[in-house]
Formats: C-alpha cells, structure tokens, sequence
C-alpha cells in the first residue's frame, strides 16, 4: 500500500511539491512496498529525475532501491565484463532527442542492442521514449516532414514500442510530453547548464510513469473500479429526481457525466472490470442503468451490481466474493468523503478515489491514480471483460447438477509450453494471481523465461475456450526436476508455481495441468511429482488442492505443506468435463 506522504500526490502538484514530499519520505518512510533495485542509464543528467523516484515509488507501492551511474555511459555500464547488475533488477534506458544524430534505424539499433546486453544479465529493461523538440526548424510541417527531427523522433518512438512488445516494458515520454506541453516540457537553460532536460515540473510526470510501470509490471495494477452511481455515474439523486430526472447526457454537467463512462467503458476494453456498489433499490438503478437517456454505459459492462442499503464496505465484499478478486485489486470512486472513509476503514487495502466537485476532473483524476497505470497489455487483457460476461452468460444457464452445468459448458483447453508470444501473458498472471496460487512466488518476466528455456523445467500455459467466449491464457504450471524432494528416495519432479485466473476457478482445468506435468515427469524418468502449498492470507482456496487430487501429505514446515503423487501408478485423472485440443506440446 502507498505511504500517507505519497497516496494522494499527483504528477500535476508539481516539483516543488515532490521534492517537499520526498523528503518527508525520507525523515518518516511509511509502510513499505515491494522491493525493487532500479538502475537509472541515461545520456543525461539524472540527479534531479532520482531525487523523486522513491517518493513515485511510495506512490505506487514500490520501495526503490536506485542504483546511479554517471551520464552518457550507457553502453560502458550493460557491456562491462563485470555487470553491476542481478536477477530481477530493472533498468531505466533514457536518452532525449539531442541524441538523434543518425537515421532512424542506426538510432532503433543502438537501444535495442542495449536491451540485449541487459537481457544477459537478468535485468527487466524500462525503455523511455524520446519526447520531440519543442523546436523544430521545419515548424508546422515537421510530423510530415520525413527529413524533420520531429518525425524522427515519431518514427523511432513507434519502432521502439513495436520492438518492446514481449521483450521491455516501454514508456510512452512523447505522450507525456504531448499531455504537459513541449514547450514546458523542456528547460533549454538547464541542459546548456547541467545537461538535464526536462523543466523542473516535467520531472514528477516521468518519475511517475517510470514507477508505475514498474509497479504494474510487479503486479500492482487495480483489476477493478466500482464506482457509485448517484453524483459519480450521474447527476442528481435516483431515488428523488427518477429515472427521467438524473442528469446525463445533456447540458454542460451531463455531458460530463457521459464523457466520464466513455472513460469508464474505455477501461473495460483494456481488461479493468466495472463494478456498481450504490446505496439505491436495486430495481430503479438497474432501470435507470438500462434505460436513463444519455446513459453510455449499460448493464453488461459491469462485472457485477450491487444496489441495496447495506454500508458500502458490506457492498464492496459481495462483488469481491462474486467476482473473484480480493479487495487489494479495487479502486473504489465515489463523491461522498464519508462512504471513502468508510470503505478504506473496513478494507484498508482498498484504493479510495473521492472525487472532486467539478465533474469536468473526473476522468482526469482517475486517470492519475497509479495503479490503473497498465504496464504491459496482453491480448488477454482486451478479452477480459468479453469473458466475465461470459461467466455471467454461464451462471444464467446453470443448473444445480454442477456436471450438467460444466459439461455443458463445452470447454476445450490448451496446454502448450511458456514461448515469446505467451511469455507476457504467464509473467503477468504469475505476478498479479493471488487467490488461486498455490505458493504465490513472484517470478519477473527474466526468470520466467530463463525458466521456460531450461531443460530441467516444465513452464507451460493453459487456454481455455467454452460455448460463450475464449478466455485467452488463464493458467500456469512451472516445475522443476529435482531429484530427491522430501527425503523419500527417488527422482522428483517439484512443482513450483500452480495457479489459475480467478474467471475459471471451479471449473477443474487444473487437473489438465497437473495431469501435463505428471505426463513430463515421466518422461524425465521421475517417479514422484510434489507440490507444496504455501499459505498466504488470500489462498486459503486452495488448502486442499493437493490433496484432493491424490497427493499424499510428506511433510509440514515453516516452508509450508508438501505433498506427493507416485507416478507408479499413472498420472493424475484430467477432468471429464474439459476437452483438450490435439496440438504437440513439444515436451
């Protein structure tokens, strides 16, 4: 969770404001986050940008540990025989558009030959874009100008951000820079001076898209926004003004108030969820959702609604329960301070945004909370809320036979190993998957593909499709031959990571995954798969997992429960219910 001194800063409060914030931080460090060592290269000065990094971090949930270097020594840092650098580390790549001397393709080369050299050592790569002069001598004609630095500095922009899919996160600095203004963007004065470009005020936005990719990437990305109606999806009171009363859609407010859910809606089709917790009878708000002129939003675009009289609090832990996903993965937004108060007393893990009286700044001031920042975006993210609709398609037509109901679901799976387009999407899982997740051990992105390229390991994903949707990548199994675990002879293979998207729990597609591994394991010439259950305060789900799948309990430590299947017997049964599609798996 962010610090008091950090949770409520904004990137527009300014330099000033930052630095008095840091440090505070630095006198009073509050609750810590996830540990992370972050290396700043760059062919600037980036003294000033560091100086705010760990209050950005605090922000986002993060405790950054900086490693600095002098500028403009990039390449002598990555390619040193000696790496300063570990396992899961990240780096921060910065240039500026001074350093584009050559053609677009000499300047694309350089830094993504510099991801390569950090991909050798481990290290998560943070790729800036380049913000464009805010002086070009070819003025208004410089985007159409191919001979302009500014259509340069365009095209490399979009050549880096095409490269960095599935390899680097990438940090959009020319939208930034479009947001803030170019010529406030920069400070010629303090570049001649100090070789460090940005304006003072720039520095807070770029500190804060740095950590909040990292976070997002680390796994702190909210999943959901459940969002009032009254005053936050419309103007005017339900229950007094109607139906036809509320205000939406016309006059200067209204507009607002739909220019809002476009906001809304256009975070669903990233893969963020909508939620409704209102303090309304639930027939009139799904009326009114349904039928109120000017409305954007409908009924299907939230995951699940909650309209009674109950505290907000009570509401927020129904659609945590009916969704799947625990508090930690919400924002909640609401007009009324007290009902946020309320909330974050009762679910302190709950990220609280009480919205400001203009509601022209409504989507502005939740675009700037930092756990909507997405971080890398897999094409499972874009399917996401297809797919909870398809689970309420799903439970609409269920019967109280539950195999009738996942018979008749007709679902198809496919296991198939960890490569360069599913890579994203199993990090990803493996960082923000927390109820289902047998041992929740966070694996950066690096690992997960040394682990996906070595031969002692099994590193597979499964898909899942049904009568109503694909549901893209919703599993990962990683384990590893290790020969004797537990102390009971034999050659073993050990689960390591087991875990499933909260959308298909309950559906049994783990017995496919455990019955892949098992088939791996064989194949090594292993006589036992185990798996261990390591409790957290979200995974009590699956307690017994293992032992209703035929494990049998070896041993209980602080390293939690570890359990073993004998492979003299055959694998583990898949579920009846859960077809796989014929592919070779290529184990």
């Amino acid at each position: 969770m962010a610090t008091g001194v950090a949770v409520a800063l904004s990137p527009a409060d300014g330099y000033v404001t930052w630095t008095q914030r840091a440090k505070a931080l630095a006198r009073e460090p509050g609750a810590p986050g996830i540990a992370v060592r972050m290396a700043l290269l760059a062919t600037y000065t980036t003294d000033f940008l560091a100086e705010l990094l760990p209050v950005a971090g605090a922000r986002a949930g993060l405790t950054p540990e900086l490693l600095s270097f002098p500028f403009g020594q990039v390449e002598q840092v990555l390619l040193a025989p000696q790496t300063p650098f570990r396992a899961g580390d990240y780096v921060v790549l910065a240039g500026t558009h001074h350093d584009v001397t050559g053609t677009v393709d000499e300047t694309v080369d350089r830094w993504v030959g510099l991801w390569d050299a950090a991909a050798r050592s481990g290290v998560r790569v943070v790729q800036l874009g380049f913000a464009p002069p805010a002086v070009d001598a070819f003025g208004p004609a410089a985007w159409r100008a191919p001979q302009s630095l500014s259509y340069r500095v365009r095209e490399i922009n979009a050549r880096l951000a095409e490269n960095a899919t599935g390899r680097v996160l990438f940090v959009d600095v020319e939208q930034l820079a479009a947001q803030v203004g170019l010529r406030q963007w920069e400070d010629p004065r303090s570049w001649y001076r100090v070789r460090q470009p940005y304006a003072p005020d720039s520095l807070p936005w770029l500190a804060a898209a740095i950590a909040d990719t990292i976070a997002a990437d680390r796994g702190r990305s909210a999943r959901c926004v459940v969002v009032d109606l009254d005053g936050t999806l419309w103007g005017g009171i339900l229950g007094e003004d109607g139906v036809d009363g509320i205000r939406v859609g016309t006059g200067a407010d209204g507009e607002a108030f739909a220019d809002f859910q476009r906001y809304l809606r256009a975070l669903t089709e990233r893969g963020v969820l909508l939620a409704v917790a209102s303090k309304n009878d639930r027939d009139l708000a799904l009326r009114a959702i349904a039928e109120a002129p000017g409305m954007v939003l409908r009924v299907e675009d939230f995951a699940h609604i909650v309209a009674d009289w109950r505290p907000k609090s009570e509401q927020l832990q129904e659609i945590s329960d009916k969704i799947r996903l625990g508090p930690a993965s919400f924002v909640f937004v609401d007009d009324n301070p007290a009902e946020c108060a309320q909330v974050v007393a009762a679910h302190p893990e709950v990220r609280a945004l009480c919205l400001p009286a203009s509601t022209a700044k409504f989507a502005p001031e939740l675009a700037a909370v930092p756990w909507l920042h997405p971080g890398s975006l897999s094409s499972e993210d874009f399917t996401r809320q297809r797919s909870y609709q398809a689970l309420a398609a799903a439970e609409r037509t269920a019967t109280d036979n539950l195999d009738e109901f996942l018979a008749g679901l007709e679902m198809v799976a496919t296991i198939e190993p960890i490569n360069s387009t599913t890579l994203d999407r199993a990090a990803q899982l493996i960082a923000k998957t927390n109820q289902f997740n047998l041992t929740t051990r966070r694996h950066t992105q690096t690992q997960v593909r040394k682990i996906a390229e070595d031969p002692q390991w099994f590193a597979a994903t499964l898909r899942l499709r049904d009568r109503f949707a694909d549901h893209g990548i919703v599993g990962v199994l990683l384990a590893e031959a290790v020969g004797d675990a537990g102390g009971a002879g034999g050659s073993t293979v050990e689960i390591d990571t087991l875990l499933l998207s909260c959308r298909v729990i309950g559906r049994n597609v783990e017995r496919n995954l455990l019955a892949a591994a098992a088939e791996w394991a064989l194949a090594q010439g292993s006589s036992r798969l185990v798996g261990r259950y390591l409790p957290t305060a979200r995974n009590a789900l699956v307690r017994d997992l293992y032992p209703g799948h035929g494990f049998a309990l070896i041993a209980e430590s602080e390293q939690g429960s570890l359990f073993g299947y004998d492979l003299s017997g055959g694998v583990p049964a898949r579920s009846p219910h859960v077809r796989e599609a014929q592919i070779h798996h290529g184990y």
